[in-house]
């Protein structure tokens, strides 16, 4: 039997905004993922980052007030902009040959169960 998985590293750009830090990592961490899905032609068995480095790092602040003078409070989000690399073991699809076989379809009516049917009904 022949291994089909294989291991490689790339490094991919993700970004991601949030209320908290923690927030606007897990959503650039998220978009690991649908960046990898989307690229390839392969079925993606695990991933593992193994480096990250941040590329863009903003804190964004304002004042905001109810009826333009109560409640006065301060909102802050954070966006991320990170380089991860990344190792992923993966099944490359396009190397694999699958087997042709005809098979018969599933809406044909089988012809000895319809007479049957007719014998019955009379």
């Amino acid at each position: 039997m022949t291994v089909v998985n294989e291991t490689k590293r790339q490094v991919l750009t993700v970004s991601g905004k949030g209320e908290t830090k923690q927030q606007a990592f897990a959503a650039a961490f998220s978009d690991i993922q649908k960046q990898l899905i989307d690229n390839g032609d392969e079925a993606i068995l695990r991933i593992i980052p193994e480096k990250v480095e941040p590329l863009k790092l903003i804190k964004s602040s304002y004042t905001e007030k109810f009826l333009f003078f109560f409640f006065k409070r301060t909102r802050t989000t954070y966006a991320v902009t990170l380089a991860v690399t990344v190792a992923i073991t993966a099944i490359d699809l396009g190397a694999l040959t699958f087997e042709d076989v005809t098979a018969p379809s599933p809406d044909a009516l089988s012809l000895p169960n319809l007479k049957n049917m007719l014998k019955d009904v009379k």
